[in-house]
């Protein structure tokens, strides 16, 4: 985190942030294809933690992996 701190997103942020609906980050949390954590019974998602797996997704793209979508 190079001493700054990590930002914690909510289901409503990301929904906004890739266009989707509120249930469909639901599901991807519920699905482990976001790694996200519980509080209480909301769905959170360290900042830090989808900037590097949107990274991975992309890098794996750019090395001939051929998958139409991020998630």
């Amino acid at each position: 985190m190079n001493g700054k701190e990590d930002k914690i997103l909510n289901v409503s942020e990301l929904a906004k942030f890739f266009g989707v609906s509120e249930q469909t980050i639901w599901r991807w949390c519920k699905a482990g294809k976001i790694p996200a954590f519980k509080i209480g019974s909301q769905w959170k998602i360290r900042q830090s933690d989808l900037n590097r797996i949107i990274n991975q997704k992309l890098s794996k793209r750019s090395h001939g992996s051929d998958h139409p979508t991020l998630f």
